[in-house]
């Protein structure tokens, strides 16, 4: 994170209560357990003058055990399997996915001062993605280009050039791709983490042929059944009784039989009643044995990857950017939230500023792909259309075209095999790069927030643009929050189909004074001073992007990074962020903030778990925001012993709903060494068992428990459990004493016993249950706004 938000990282444990937007933003469920996609991953590319660019993935594993997913690209061609460890991240490198890059060494014997150098090349297969020349910088000192089989180096630029002979390294990149990641076996990938599994009994039907009386009768048992803990016995309408397994001397409801599991078997043993009827069941009639056995059912598992953009060098094998030229970074797409059209919500070419445009399908066949250039107006600029094979990428560059000298605007595409589409804003003057994904238009929301902006703060400004997806006019509410939440500033802004408006906030009203003085450093705030850091929310009448840059200049140079305001999630939903690293000191290398916005109206108390490459347990941060408040986790400031420091982090807001987006900057970069990524949500939907206990007795108030009911979803997932009475009385109470319908709230699980008080004698016995996601106005209390996530009409053994 920028050292700007040091100051605020002291200042929020002093004043840790903070915030942004109504619970409306949050109203949609998120998608579990998603297919994800990068539209482009580098492999040592250049492009607007500056690279070679590399890609590096972060694949986050919140879960518990370890998680394996599968790279592909959009052809199909599997690049890599990986299995991540419990609570880690994995780095993939853009050559570990594509392949090595090849290298073709050369001297240039004559050189002509000021002029073209030549040189031949080996082999017409040699694709030249870049060339080193040690001591010497491309684009400053030289520029070169390929003619058929020729290397041409022009030194006619003002930079210098070699007195003599000369090296030069030949690079050829196999081309970077699209990525597709899959998780493998998401259904099954929990099993070994018994926090996120339950039990339920299932009720299988076996057919047995009656023995001589007081004998026994054993039943072959289907394979792959687990524990067996009720066993019925059924001969129609005449009789019927059951049994718990967990004391191998009970008796059957009936006092006629008892039961054993053995040997892939299930044997009835008759003559517990010497000389009884065995229920008027005749030697040698078939009869119903029904077995219930235990079976594991899990929530499905979370999985997020983010994608680090770095020119000059590619990433560390730990994530670091330490030696790279400019970094930017990318969260992934989801691919089930893609379709056919997609939208760059700003791109731009002009005071120095241009886009480089990563355009590809998703498909297994050659598609077309339709691109139309809108300017801020909505007005159609230019457009073309290409066909373009599997996991090909047509890689644009607005200062090829005949564009506007001034031009702003969005990009627009349509493909029947689905978009993917990223763009990549540069200034190559001052070493800058903004990296943004397309979105669907289709299924962008209207109430949106923005983490953190940036209001003339040490030289930070953050510039808005508020474009509008929809075909039709739309009005867009703009709120400004200061970090204790009190609005500073909200306008209204009516926008017609595809226009877009820029808008600069540098004179926001200032925040609350600083209260601890810090030692001057990069970027921060003088002690005294008001703290110049606002969220703000976004309400439309329609779907709409806004994307907030911010940028510092610094004589020729600078830092930029870019944030999509994005919805915010719901109590119990994760936020994910896939690498987070502290250098010690904060000066010599990549240090990551975190800012997390509550978008309720009401408190919204926050966990933040930290957890360090290979750790056994997490760091943990508790932030108790206030109504709108804002929340900084900056571990320089609130962990000052910390050592260097690697890993991942995972929030959960307990209450209301909450956004939030990470921010680094690599102080050791003399270009651009910052960039920024929103957190994006992991949900997986709670599981709901019900599973007959070994106790089963069905005898009420004298018994024991004979039903267990278990809910199980994320950390701080409010829910409620409804038990609503049948033709079964069921109760919580062992003196059967509740009234129906039993409601049981809880955080992340529940868990019931229930004791049968009667059963209907005549109509087969049911009960309900029903678990509620707890999204309503009155926690802990069933009201309109809660979710129905899963129904069960349970049927229990007469």
């Amino acid at each position: 994170m920028p050292r700007v938000l040091s100051l605020l990282a002291v200042w929020c444990v002093l004043f840790p209560f903070l915030a942004l937007v109504d619970p409306v933003a949050a109203q949609e469920s998120p998608v579990a357990t998603p297919r994800l996609a990068f539209p482009y991953v580098p492999n040592g590319e250049r492009y607007a003058d500056t690279g070679p660019w590399y890609g590096t993935i972060i694949l986050q594993n919140p879960e518990a055990v370890p998680l394996t997913v599968e790279l592909r690209t959009t052809s199909g061609t599997a690049l890599r399997t990986v299995v991540i460890d419990p609570h880690a991240s994995s780095v993939v490198s853009a050559e570990q996915l594509f392949g090595t890059c090849r290298q073709y060494r050369t001297v240039v014997r004559q050189h002509q001062p000021d002029g073209i150098d030549e040189v031949t090349l080996p082999t017409a297969t040699l694709s030249v993605d870049r060339i080193e020349i040690p001591s010497f910088q491309a684009g400053i000192d030289y520029t070169w280009q390929v003619l058929g089989a020729e290397l041409q180096i022009d030194w006619s630029l003002a930079g210098w050039e070699p007195a003599g002979e000369y090296q030069v390294m030949v690079i050829d990149c196999p081309d970077g791709q699209p990525v597709i990641i899959t998780l493998l076996d998401p259904p099954t990938a929990l099993t070994a983490d018994a926090s996120a599994c339950v039990s339920r009994t299932r009720a299988v039907e076996l057919s047995a042929v009656k023995g001589t009386l007081d004998s026994a009768d054993a039943v072959r048992l289907p394979e792959g059944l687990g524990p067996i803990t009720v066993v019925e016995v059924r001969y129609g309408p005449r009789y019927w009784a059951s049994l718990g397994l967990g004391d191998p001397a009970a008796v059957d409801t009936s006092g006629r039989w008892q039961a054993t599991v053995s040997g892939g078997a299930v044997t009835i043993q008759w003559g517990t009643l010497s000389g009884d009827d065995d229920g008027g069941i005749p030697t040698g009639a078939r009869y119903s044995v029904i077995v219930h056995a235990q079976e594991t059912v899990c929530r499905e598992p979370r999985l997020t990857a983010m994608l680090l953009l770095t020119a000059g060098s590619p990433a560390a094998p730990d994530g670091s950017t330490t030696g790279a030229a400019i970094v930017s970074s990318l969260p992934a797409t989801i691919l089930s939230q893609s379709g056919s059209q997609a939208v760059l919500p700003l791109i731009q070419r002009h005071n120095g500023w241009t886009t480089v445009l990563h355009l590809a399908h998703r498909g297994s066949m050659t598609c077309s792909l339709q691109l139309a250039l809108r300017d801020g107006r909505g007005e159609l600029r230019w457009s073309n259309t290409r066909s373009l094979a599997p996991g090909e990428v047509w890689h644009l560059d607005l200062r090829t075209l005949d564009l506007p000298a001034d031009f702003i605007g969005t990009a627009w595409l349509q493909s029947s095999c689905g978009t993917l589409a990223s763009a990549d804003r540069i200034k190559p003057s001052h070493k800058l790069a903004l990296t943004n994904v397309a979105v669907d238009p289709d299924h962008t929301p209207s109430e949106l927030l923005l983490p953190i902006v940036y209001s003339n703060h040490n030289g930070w400004n953050t510039g808005l643009a508020v474009t509008n997806l929809s075909r039709s006019q739309i009005t867009v509410d703009l709120a400004f929050h200061n970090p204790s939440g009190t609005l500073v500033r909200s306008e209204r802004r009516t926008r017609a189909p595809a226009e877009q408006e820029i808008l600069y906030r540098p004179d926001l009203p200032p925040g609350l004074p600083s209260q601890t003085p810090l030692t001057p450093a990069e970027g921060d705030q003088p002690s005294g001073q008001a703290l110049q850091l606002f969220s703000l929310q976004v309400r439309a009448t329609g779907p709409v992007a806004v994307i907030g840059d911010t940028v510092k200049y610094v004589a020729d140079t600078g830092r930029a990074l870019t944030l999509p305001a994005t919805t915010a999630v719901p109590a119990g939903v994760s936020l994910l962020l896939p690498l987070l690293r502290v250098a010690v000191p904060v000066e010599s290398g990549d240090v990551t903030g975190i800012t997390v916005a509550n978008a309720a109206l009401g408190q919204a108390p926050t966990t933040v778990e930290i957890w360090p490459t290979a750790a056994p347990v997490p760091l943990r941060i508790t932030i108790p925001m206030s109504p709108r408040g804002l929340g900084i986790v900056y571990l320089p400031e609130q962990s000052p012993r910390l050592t260097q420091f690697t890993g991942m982090a995972v929030l959960w807001a307990e209450a209301g709903a909450a956004a939030a987006a990470a921010t680094q900057v690599n102080a050791t970069i003399m270009g651009d060494g910052a960039t920024a990524t929103p957190l994006t949500a992991g949900w997986a939907v709670p599981v709901l068992g019900v599973s007959l206990l070994p106790t089963w007795d069905a005898r009420g108030p004298s018994g024991q428990p004979d039903i267990g009911l278990t809910a199980v979803g994320l950390a701080g997932t409010p829910l409620i459990v409804e038990v609503i009475d049948g033709s079964a009385d069921v109760d919580t109470d062992p003196a059967c004493a509740s009234s129906s319908p039993i409601h049981s709230p809880g955080s992340g699980n529940i868990t019931m016993s229930l004791f049968v008080c009667a059963l209907d004698p005549v109509t087969p016995p049911v009960f309900t249950a029903r678990l509620w996601w707890d999204r309503g106005t009155t926690p802990g209390t069933l009201d309109p706004g809660d979710e129905l996530l899963a129904e069960q009409q349970v049927a229990l053994p007469q």
